[in-house]
């Protein structure tokens, strides 16, 4: 049955196309090229909320392979579309010898992340409050301690809003600890903030390289080191550098064409290799080589998303580009509404499975349409007024 669009998506098309390329920078948003990344960070959000419907409703039992679900590639990806569109624009002045407002970029960009983000945890801090008074075990019911008194709970509530220090991989924290987040995607949000706050070290380092061949190998090389030790911020953090890295052949790439037969075979390539680690055990070292090669597959999508071919075409088009455009507001709220779905609704008489996958499905994309509407669209609007007081007498990195 195809997917008909909420109503708040069709009155304001027009407006969430803009919004779409709001990740990218003000020269380069007017590119279809642009676009087409969005369109591909719409379809790495869907993957997520598919695979937390398939974890946490179960609709096809308890055995299906519900891990095959692309969950942890689709976030890689986010982290390598945030190094492209963050550093398009800054690279081209570096080359042309001009400066960037860094002092205006810093505002712009802290408000146009960490205002949905706090909105997405307070969110999650009432859904977990509502939950542990149902007496359910939730993820999101136990990160905050509200049985231990006042002093714990708020100290918990402060540590969900701790987007620098509170760092995670989804699994275990910087110590071995289990993570402990009543909105369980928004760890991913750390890595976002510590990029984007130290871009202009990408910048300075990546756009001097030489050449890219002997960089990508290191890149490889110590992200094949930190996933066999175990230290996962090395690889997290580098996905984003390698993302800078194709953005430094933006122009190259944008203009690329590939037989259609080639383009086509490695895009099952790259899908092949993002599976691997999930259907193949090994040690240690396969493992780490499994990851390794995982992580060069999600750039490699990236990198053909940005050519001129038929993944960059099916990626431009308006479903797609709507569905990038709630696609951080989707990522920020979908946990915790297949949360109250899976917690509420079989209170009520609906406790198909399949049913309540489907609402899911629908509720998620209709609050994280209101989301998008009543948070994320005016903390869009007001980036722009901050980086402006902030900063008004200079151009620059425009990267919100």
């Amino acid at each position: 049955m195809p997917f008909s669009p909420p109503y708040g998506i069709v009155a304001g098309i027009q407006e969430m196309e803009l919004a779409a390329t709001s990740w990218g920078t003000m020269d380069e948003n007017r590119s279809n090229r642009i676009a087409s990344l969005d369109g591909l960070r719409g379809i790495a959000c869907l993957s997520v909320l598919l695979l937390h419907i398939g974890m946490m409703i179960r609709p096809l039992g308890a055995d299906s392979p519900y891990g095959l679900i692309p969950g942890t590639a689709s976030v890689l990806i986010f982290f390598v579309l945030s190094g492209v569109v963050l550093s398009i624009a800054p690279l081209a002045r570096l080359r042309a010898g001009a400066h960037d407002d860094w002092l205006g970029y810093y505002p712009r960009r802290v408000v146009r992340l960490g205002i949905p983000a706090a909105a997405a945890i307070a969110l999650g801090i009432i859904a977990g409050f509502v939950a542990w008074r149902m007496g359910q075990m939730s993820r999101s019911a136990m990160a905050v301690e509200f049985s231990s008194g006042a002093r714990r709970a708020v100290h918990d509530i402060l540590m969900q809003f701790d987007l620098l220090f509170n760092v995670s991989d989804d699994t275990v924290n910087l110590f071995g600890g289990a993570i402990s987040r009543v909105d369980s995607p928004v760890w991913s949000m750390s890595w976002e903030l510590w990029f984007s706050l130290t871009l202009p070290l990408a910048i300075a380092c990546i756009g001097r390289i030489r050449r890219d061949g002997p960089a990508v190998l290191g890149a490889l090389a110590a992200i094949f080191l930190s996933s066999w030790s175990g230290y996962f911020p090395l690889r997290l953090c580098l996905m984003f550098w390698i993302g800078t890295l194709l953005a430094r052949r933006w122009e190259r790439l944008r203009a690329l064409r590939l037989p259609r037969a080639l383009e086509v075979i490695s895009l099952i390539a790259a899908a092949l290799l993002i599976e691997l680690p999930q259907l193949v055990a090994t040690g240690p070292l396969g493992a780490a080589a499994l990851s390794t090669a995982m992580s060069a597959a999600c750039a490699a999508c990236v990198a053909l998303a940005m050519t001129d071919g038929l993944l960059h075409r099916a990626l431009s088009c308006k479903p797609i580009l709507m569905l990038g455009a709630l696609s951080y507001s989707l990522y920020l709220t979908h946990a915790i509404t297949i949360g109250a779905i899976e917690a509420l609704l079989p209170r009520i008489g609906i406790a198909s499975p399949l049913m309540l996958s489907g609402i899911a499905l629908a509720a998620s994309l209709g609050v994280a349409t209101a989301f998008w509407r009543l948070i994320e669209r005016p903390s869009i609007r007001l980036s722009h007024v901050v980086g402006r007081a902030t900063h008004p007498s200079r151009g620059g990195v425009d990267v919100i």
